[in-house]
């Protein structure tokens, strides 16, 4: 990726940062800021090894390119989200443990809309029409391209009421290669 894809994408992604914000703040009803940490290219197996185990790792298709990117949220987003639509403060626990099947389909929920605001942001290069896959819990078991190879990854804060965490973009350069054009102009 040359400076300027990188530029193109962290633009692209500071609009997804903005509007999960807004999205997330009304749909939880709590203050919720996410904004664009870093963006990174590295290899798949270095992303891998970067992120808890378990975790919410979304498997994402990436239609109309071809492959898959990988929505990670940080466990204690994924379980502050969970309480506050449950009904509680939202407030952070330290738990370290699988979502429940109740907890996984109310995460992929909120993945859903997430993804909606993913496509409008990417609406300036392409026509972008991610559908959630799946929700893995381990990282190992999400192998969406070789090891070796270089991904691009989109680092936000997230910062849910005073709870604070990472969510992370990671999209294999094979996805975005049939548009890497686009990104530099």
């Amino acid at each position: 990726f040359s400076k300027d894809q990188i530029r193109t994408l962290q633009m692209m992604h500071e609009t997804f940062a903005r509007l999960a914000t807004t999205g997330l703040s009304a749909q939880l009803r709590a203050l919720v800021v996410v904004h664009v940490a870093s963006v990174d290219q590295l290899t798949y197996e270095e992303f891998i090894r970067s992120i808890p185990n378990p975790t919410t790792l979304a498997v994402i298709n990436m239609d109309p390119l071809r492959g898959s990117a990988i929505l990670e949220i940080d466990p204690s987003i994924s379980f502050t989200i969970i309480d506050r639509l449950f009904g509680g403060k939202g407030e952070s626990s330290k738990v370290n443990r699988e979502l429940s099947d109740i907890e996984l389909s109310v995460m992929e929920g909120i993945i859903v809309r997430i993804l909606g605001n993913l496509r409008e942001s990417w609406s300036t290069v392409i026509d972008l029409r991610p559908r959630l896959g799946n929700i893995e819990t381990n990282p190992q078991f999400a192998q969406v391209v070789p090891p070796n190879d270089m991904v691009v990854l989109i680092t936000l804060e997230t910062k849910v009421g005073e709870v604070e965490g990472m969510t992370n973009l990671c999209i294999p350069y094979i996805t975005i290669e049939p548009i890497i054009n686009k990104l530099s102009a």
